[in-house]
């Protein structure tokens, strides 16, 4: 029995209820340490090109490879979670995220570091399992400000990665980030055990989807890989065609058996749901655009020398420090994000976070070497950002069931991260067209260039969601019955004896 089937029998109404500060703080704390290991790198890329010698291209790995195992990670924890218990899976997950980080640490070359990053993306699955817990521990009515805070907490996290790692960069060295992200990672795990009561979910007797959850990322890491050489190898080159024949035979391999499978990692059947596929294609287009495509640009703004023209020459520190008072900035208007949500709707704040992402690009665009002018669309951008990730989990929430929260939002993770995979990918490939080979700075054009991909995208996303209902239709999953007919195997119904 469910969580919320317990509750409505009475039998958890005698047990202390935390309060609503110390699950949100806790939730957000684990949710930070998500965000916080993939926003750290995007400051430390411009030092490991010049370290390890390598293109923008190929240092964009330590990036992607996280991407691509938290796209996977999302959606399998998720759906553990929703099985066997949100919390014990969340101090698992916190505890892989942890060795993670020390393999980047004592690795010692590239190729380690990207290993462990890898491993570091099991913490995708945190996101999903800490809206299933605020869900499953909060009041209804303080669901929408809650799951807001937690979800525009990425944006806190990526502030404080982008500090944390700028400051660390320019007085010690890159290493020290991954001994404050495995740290983070044990405080996390010893918070949710300390505030969050134990699972009371009786344990799914369902076999897991190993077999979908190994797929996925294949068909996806086949596809991206194939994008982050093309600069190298060109489009009609054996290398990339073969690359993405690869790609798109085990996608439709993983599709045909998530279709097949009794219980799917991701349940391609909610797609029928108009507000859940709808959110999932905004999510995508978000996620090509401006959530995933804005950080390696800006950053590359930020830290260039004024003399390139585009360039404001601040130092990694300096880089550090304004991307967190804009995060900041951002994450005050996450509370009345979800006010308003639970007043308006949530569809309205996702639509506004969005359009306010859009708007951005054309300032940024503009007024190159404007100090003023950046940091004003900075700070707009952090608030855009807020808003669209409170919203999020919100427009998910109104239209699935309390049993598959994670599972829903798990699948969510996988879309955006995939999404963020594809943009650091496309991104690169942009970037490294414009690169001196010597220098391997990158000219203004392609700065441009990466800004406009970014912003056809942002528009896209925008549109999409204008489409979203204010008050959609629940998206009701197939009974055991209902899916045992559909695959022609009718349960068996034991036929009573007559008196």
């Amino acid at each position: 029995m469910s969580p919320a089937n317990l509750r409505k029998s009475g039998l958890l109404q005698n047990l202390k209820r935390p309060g609503f500060a110390a699950v949100v703080t806790v939730l957000i704390l684990a949710e930070v340490v998500s965000a916080f290991e993939l926003s750290m790198m995007y400051v430390t890329l411009p030092t490991l090109i010049k370290e390890f010698h390598v293109d923008a291209s190929t240092v964009a790995w330590v990036v992607t490879a996280y991407l691509l195992v938290s796209a996977s990670a999302g959606v399998m924890g998720g759906r553990f979670g929703d099985m066997y218990g949100r919390r014990k899976v969340m101090v698992i997950v916190l505890m892989i995220a942890c060795a993670g980080s020390l393999i980047s640490l004592i690795g010692g070359s590239l190729g380690m570091i990207i290993l462990g990053r890898a491993i570091q993306g099991t913490a995708g699955a945190l996101m999903g399992l800490a809206f299933g817990l605020a869900r499953e521990h909060l009041a209804k009515e303080r669901i929408p400000v809650g799951v807001s805070m937690i979800g525009a907490s990425a944006l806190i996290a990526g502030a404080g990665g982008a500090l944390i790692a700028g400051i660390m960069i320019q007085l010690f060295s890159w290493h020290l980030i991954f001994i404050f992200s495995a740290v983070l990672a044990v405080i996390s795990a010893v918070a949710i055990m300390a505030v969050i009561p134990r699972d009371t979910l009786i344990p799914s007797k369902d076999k897991p989807d190993y077999l979908g959850a190994v797929l996925l990322p294949i068909a996806v890491s086949a596809i991206l890989l194939a994008l982050s050489k093309v600069s190298k190898t060109g489009f009609g080159s054996v290398e990339f065609l073969g690359l993405m024949a690869v790609g798109i035979v085990v996608a439709a391999v993983w599709g045909w058996w998530e279709l097949r499978i009794e219980s799917p990692i991701v349940n391609l059947r909610m797609f029928k749901n108009r507000q859940i596929a709808l959110v999932m294609t905004a999510t995508m287009l978000a996620a090509l655009g401006p959530i995933g495509g804005m950080s390696v640009p800006t950053q590359m703004v930020l830290q260039y020398p004024t003399v390139m023209g585009f360039g404001l020459g601040f130092t990694p520190a300096a880089a550090g420090i304004f991307s967190a008072l804009t995060a900041v900035v951002g994450y005050l208007f996450s509370p009345l994000g979800g006010k308003l949500a639970f007043r308006f709707g949530a569809r309205s704040v996702f639509v506004g976070g969005l359009t306010l992402m859009a708007v951005v690009i054309p300032i940024i665009l503009l007024t190159y070497g404007n100090v003023v002018a950046f940091c004003l669309a900075m700070a707009l951008n952090g608030i855009g950002i807020s808003l669209t990730f409170g919203a999020l989990p919100n427009v998910l929430i109104e239209a699935i069931p309390e049993t598959h929260t994670s599972e829903t939002a798990g699948t969510n993770t996988m879309v955006r991260n995939i999404g963020q995979s594809a943009a650091t990918a496309i991104g690169a490939i942009i970037l490294a067209s414009f690169q001196d080979p010597e220098t391997t700075v990158v000219a203004q054009g392609g700065i441009s260039a990466s800004f406009v991909f970014v912003l056809v995208f942002a528009v896209l996303a925008v549109a999409v969601a204008l489409l979203l209902k204010r008050h959609p239709v629940q998206w009701v999953p197939e009974t055991t019955q209902e899916r045992a007919i559909r695959r022609g195997t009718p349960l068996k119904v034991p036929v009573m004896a007559a008196d």
